[in-house]
């Protein structure tokens, strides 16, 4: 024999020591996988399904470990090589008759007589998505704010995040969520609607402010989802706060001079004027019950009060004039209340009248509201100009020199007298064209004088 040979057939024998050779199942590789998961990710109380190619006829025993590293397992026979059986794992009454309860990874071992063969495992998740939107009632239109009286639905669109799969109805989910004033509401199943932005049904929640809800402004609600298997989300609304607001009363305003009884035309010295308002609670297409009603005192607590000024009024302070706008008061008055549907009334004695610059004119501004806190407030505005034919009618005078002086007088709203003069660009200028003219007449008489006498000579 060669040396190289026997060196050969020595190392062969060394190496058959370290690793004899034996019979045994084939173990799993990463091109044979006896075991697998249908889902990879799933949420606390979902099922996913184990199945097991048989790598040969037998029975084998798949473990599943638990994140704690509790364990279950079951048994699976098969009569030949290459069959395929699965059960289902998270049901407590089928195949491995076990919840999924517990957060993390959850691994599947394959084995044999104690031996593993292949392995596989899944994650199960808790968390939940959330998205939302408002409506208001009636016609669900999308709202970013509302005022008292508008009927309010915050409406939740949750799914899984393992599978996408909605929250569907059920007596162990529970949404609850946060309203403006610290307290909490709960939001119930709704179906599928063609008005929601989703396909699938939806958790819908009711904050119906009244007249009289005071915790108004900016709100920034919060939610907490249930589901009752240890999925849970707490969701907190990102995004401009959703703003509730005062109500803006509703003021239907009528001025008779009380003098004609008739519709006032315009202010005038000494008219007394009857203010009429007709103030009331505005409405939508779903109100909040209880919330449309005249402004009275006995419910409502209102006051209202007219004021009477001219030029620019600052709606934010309550007052006629600005440090840029010209305007000022002439006076108020408060009206009261007639004890039924919403109607105020008072009189107003017109005292003697300021001027106005060109443009201005006399209003009337009615300013109510009620004891809510903050207040729901009403505003009405009504320009008048100075009565044609009352006695404090104003005259502009003016006067314009052409070739004569003329004096005019106009009745106007504006009480602006003053003399204006606008000279002619001929005034003065008229005499010495006239003698111009004669002289030159005279002059060429003379010449054709001159000229029929030479002739004739």
């Amino acid at each position: 024999m060669k040396q190289g040979h026997f060196i050969l057939i020595a190392a062969l024998l060394l190496l058959g020591g370290f690793f004899p050779l034996a019979s045994f199942v084939p173990v799993a590789s990463g091109q044979v996988q006896y075991v697998s998961v249908s889902r990879g990710t799933i949420n606390l109380g979902m099922t996913t399904s184990i199945t097991v190619t048989a790598p040969a006829a037998g029975t084998y025993t798949v473990v599943v470990v638990r994140p704690d590293g509790s364990q279950a397992s079951m048994d699976y026979t098969f009569a030949s090589q290459g069959q395929t059986h699965s059960e289902n794992f998270g049901n407590t009454t089928l195949g491995f008759k076990t919840a999924v309860t517990l957060v993390g990874t959850y691994n599947v071992f394959l084995e044999k007589a104690g031996q593993l063969l292949s392995s596989a495992s899944f994650y199960a998740t808790n968390k939940l998505n959330i998205s939302m939107d408002f409506v208001d009632g009636g016609v669900c239109n999308y709202i970013a704010f509302a005022p008292r009286g508008t009927k309010i639905f915050p409406r939740f669109y949750i799914t899984y995040s393992s599978t996408g799969a909605p929250l569907n109805k059920s007596t162990l989910v529970s949404v609850k969520f946060s309203l403006p004033d610290n307290t909490n509401s709960t939001a119930s199943y709704h179906k599928p609607t063609v008005e929601a932005p989703v396909s699938y049904g939806f958790y819908i929640g009711k904050f119906y402010p009244n007249w009289n809800f005071s915790a108004v402004g900016p709100w920034s609600l919060t939610a907490y989802i249930s589901d009752g298997h240890g999925n849970n989300a707490l969701y907190n609304y990102i995004g401009p706060a959703f703003e509730v607001s005062p109500a803006q009363l509703s003021t239907q305003l009528n001025l008779v001079d009380t003098a004609t009884s008739q519709a006032s035309g315009g202010l005038y010295l000494g008219e007394t004027l009857a203010i009429n308002a007709t103030i009331t609670y505005p409405t939508n297409p779903e109100p909040v019950p209880g919330f449309v009603a005249p402004l009275d005192v006995a419910q409502r607590g209102g006051s209202v009060t007219a004021l009477v000024g001219w030029g620019f009024f600052n709606s934010t302070s309550g007052s006629f004039g600005g440090s840029k706008n010209p305007g000022g008061s002439i006076g108020q008055v408060t009206l009261t209340y007639s004890g039924r549907n919403g109607t105020w009334l008072g009189n107003f004695k017109v005292p003697a009248l300021p001027s106005l610059p060109v443009g201005a004119s006399y209003e009337i501004v009615v300013l109510s509201k009620d004891n809510a806190s903050p207040s729901n407030a009403g505003m009405a505005m009504e320009a008048l100009g100075l009565s044609s034919g009352g006695q404090g009618a104003a005259t502009v005078t003016q006067t314009q020199t052409q070739t004569q002086t003329q004096t005019q007088t106009v009745t106007s709203a504006s009480t602006i007298t003053g003399n204006t003069t606008a000279p002619s660009s001929t005034t003065g200028e008229i005499t010495p064209t006239i003698a111009l003219f004669t002289a030159v007449a005279t002059l060429i008489v003379g010449v054709v004088v001159g000229v029929v006498v030479k002739r004739t000579s």
